[in-house]
Formats: C-alpha cells, structure tokens, sequence
C-alpha cells in the first residue's frame, strides 16, 4: 500500500512540474523515470483528471464464459469411451480433442473448439500439456509439397508377429502417405523385398496417383544393398519408368519422414490390437482401418475452407483430375521373365540421396564412397543422378552445385512411361 501511494504521490508531482514548465526531459531526469512514462500519465491526466492517476484494474473487460457443466461431463464420457474402444464407432479412432470435437458433432451436439476441450481434459487431468519440441541442427535440404501430387513418403513397419492356430505369423506393413490430401495406402507382406516395395508402389498408385517426389528410407530392398556401384535398383527402376523423382532419406534418421512415420504409429496402434491369428487377418483389419481413415475420420490437416473437403477420401475424389494416373493397363507382369523375376529398365529421370557428409568429407552412395570435401562434415547434402546424363550430381542445401562425378551405368536408358512433373 505504501508503495501504491508512493508512486502515486510520484505521478502528480511529474504532473504538477509540466504544469509549471519544468522541461519534459528535466522532469523524467529529476524523478528517474522514462520518457515514455511521463507521456503515459500525461495522456492519462488530459483525458480523466487527477482521478485518472490512479491504478486501473487488471480484471478483464470481458470474462471467458464458463463452459457448461453438461457439456463438460460430455466430453469426459466420450474421452472414457474412446481409451476404452468399446463401440464399433471408437474402433479405429485416437483420444484426443479432434476425435471428441468430431464425435459431438456427429450427436449433432453444440461441440466446443479444440483448445476448450484441451483446457477441460487438462483441468481434470485427463490430457498433460504436450512439451513443445525445438529445432536445431545443420538445415535440411526439405523437399517442397505444396500441391496435388507434390510429394508421398514411404516406409516399413516390422517385423511384426501374430500367433494363431498355425502358429506365428512374421510380416511386414509397407505405408505410403501423400503430403497434400493426406491419402494412405498400406500393403502386408511376409517378406521385405524389392519385388514387394515395386508392387505396393504401383497399388498405392493407382489409389494416390503418381508424385512428383517419393521419399523412402535408405532401406536395402529399396536402395539395393550396394551390390553394383553404378546399378540401379528395382525400386529406383520403377520410379524412373512412371516419371517419378525417388529420394532416399539419410542413414539411420526415419524421423525425417515424419508423415508416414506418425501415420505408422496409428495404423499399429489401431489395428495391431486386434485379434489377428494370421496374415489374412492382419489385410482384412487393416483395410477396415483403411476404410475407416479416408472415409469417416476427419483429418485435422485438411480444411473446407482451403481444401474442400476434411476427409482424405474426399479430397481425393475432388482432386483426382489434378493427380498424374498411371499408364493405362500398366503392371508389373508384363516386365517378369519366364521364372517370374522382375525385370525392368532404366528410364531417363532423376534418382536421389540426401546424406551427412562424414568425418572424411565422404558420402557413400551403393556402397562406394564420394569425396565431397571435410569442410562440410557434418552438413547435409543433396545428391541427384541424372541418369540420362550418367552423372552424379552433388548440391548443398541451398541447390548449389558442389561436383559432379561420372556414373557409368551398364544399360541404355529409355523413355520413361509418364512425364516427370
């Protein structure tokens, strides 16, 4: 309270000196104070008097209406019923505000926005504050996906292993997500091969339509292994035949997919709970997921307003005329050999690696090393074989060329089935 008065007693007399013409700069100095503290109660003064020197209140003019108790209750019951999942309309779906926004709208209920259903999971200790994540690190040469058919990120999950009557089953689900739209597909197989990525490649295709850039981690079946110094693999083959710019990601960082990889989180933790005895199982789930995911859970990533549509079925059908199909008629089976391998060509196109130049000043492309120079360890680097030119490419990540290397492949190059975008 003395304080209170004290800085009151301060405020008048400034007032009363600019009254009498003391300088507006030997007023501020006398009193220790700023300049901008004497125009504040200068302002104040003219417009209210001495009454207005006083301290306001800092109670807000308007108060944030309380959110109903019925609706409150409302909420806690929906979040109770989707960690239990035990209605066929939870079956597919996660616990947070989204979920439950959507779930009160389909009771043709008056939903709250999304940060009031936080604040109301929060109160009662339902839902912690999430902690915010920092960036950091050398930059990233990030590829753009801005449109239609820009960019779709690929990845594998497992081994995984479901038991049953035969006994276990180990498999592995291949996903594709597409930036823009947010379509999936997602493929079951027993075993990783090259073979298996080529043919989930097409199928998912032939849902999402042909990207611009498909990005996929640096796995063997996809990248080869590093048999052939100068080979292409099947993967990267397939890629190049339909038109499509294939990036691997760097060695040992999956977070940089981060779609596909929160996509994958989902699709196990939704539909490797249920009871599978054996693969047929595991397909027949995961496409009732599938189902569930483009047709009724409406995605947080897409508005009406700027995508038309909020499920990624929809948008897809909205949307289809703007996405690259494939070939019409086009399979695999007409590129297999009399034993059923996979034989493809190199088609002229574009095949990638984004790589942490090492200690050395080295990356390592199939399984031989490129001398990029140490004065960019550490930083990533964006390298581009453009196989119609049989060259190697290598760019910061400001797309400035730094080498180029020769990269003699063994085979003619041909057309490709579909133009590059």
């Amino acid at each position: 309270m003395a304080d209170r008065d004290a800085e009151l007693k301060l405020r008048s007399l400034a007032i009363k000196w600019y009254q009498h013409g003391t300088p507006f700069t030997t007023t501020c100095q006398r009193l220790g104070r700023s300049q901008q503290w004497l125009s504040r109660w200068l302002r104040r003064f003219r417009t209210g008097g001495w009454a207005a020197l006083a301290d306001r209140s800092r109670r807000p003019h308007h108060l944030r209406a309380e959110t109903p108790s019925s609706s409150v209750q409302r909420i806690l019951a929906l979040r109770v019923e989707l960690e239990e999942h035990r209605t066929r309309r939870t079956r597919f779906r996660g616990v947070g505000a989204t979920e439950i926004q959507e779930l009160l709208e389909l009771e043709r209920r008056r939903a709250p926005s999304l940060s009031t259903i936080e604040r109301v999971l929060r109160r009662y200790h339902v839902r912690p504050q999430r902690a915010r994540r920092h960036g950091g690190g050398q930059p990233y040469p990030w590829p753009r996906a801005t449109q239609p058919g820009d960019q779709q990120q690929t990845d594998l999950v497992g081994p995984r292993y479901v038991t049953g009557p035969r006994g276990v089953t180990r498999f592995y689900s291949i996903h594709t997500i597409a930036i823009v739209g947010r379509g999936t597909w997602a493929s079951q197989v027993r075993y990783k091969t090259a073979d298996a990525l080529c043919e989930h490649f097409v199928a998912a295709w032939g849902w999402l339509g042909l990207p611009r850039v498909s990005q996929i981690d640096n796995e063997m079946a996809a990248t080869g292994g590093g048999k052939h110094a100068y080979g292409v693999s099947l993967v990267a083959r397939v890629h190049l035949l339909l038109g499509v710019h294939v990036i691997f990601l760097p060695f040992g960082e999956p977070g940089r997919n981060p779609f596909v990889e929160s996509f994958n989180a989902s699709w196990q933790k939704y539909v490797l709970r249920h009871t599978c005895p054996d693969l047929r199982a595991v397909r027949r789930v995961s496409r009732a997921h599938w189902r569930f995911y483009h047709e009724q859970k409406l995605h947080r990533a897409l508005r009406h307003s700027v995508d038309g549509a909020r499920r990624p079925g929809e948008w897809l059908r909205l949307h289809r005329d703007e996405l690259r199909a494939l070939p019409r008629g086009f399979t695999l089976a007409e590129y297999r050999d009399p034993r059923g391998r996979l034989r493809l060509p190199i088609a002229r196109g574009q095949v990638s690696w984004i790589q942490k130049v090492d200690a050395d000043g080295h990356i390592t492309i199939n399984a031989r090393p490129y001398l990029i120079g140490k004065r960019l360890t550490g930083h990533y680097i964006h390298a581009t074989l453009f196989t119609h030119r049989r060259r190697l490419v290598v760019y910061d990540t400001q797309r400035r060329r730094l080498k180029a290397f020769v990269f003699p492949l063994s085979e003619r190059t041909v057309a490709p089935l579909r133009a590059p975008r």
